[in-house]
């Protein structure tokens, strides 16, 4: 009896909520995995990933007694 196991992906882009992108299947049999993701949540996150290139993210700011 073939058996698999599967484990959810989430990414998380700058300071935006992580979000499920797709999942991560592996058959135990033969050790193959695959990535199935979902379109929307693809572009979803290129969006994130886009907006936080533009507007980075406050954790990304110097702060006021950093190294020079």
């Amino acid at each position: 009896m073939p058996a698999e196991i599967t484990f959810p992906v989430y990414m998380r882009v700058g300071e935006q909520p992580e979000f499920r992108l797709g999942e991560f299947t592996v058959d135990l049999a033969t050790g193959i995995g695959s990535l199935t993701y979902g379109r929307p949540e693809l572009a979803a996150m290129m969006r994130a990933a886009a907006d936080e290139i533009t507007n980075p993210s406050h954790a990304d700011e110097e702060v006021p007694d950093a190294a020079p």
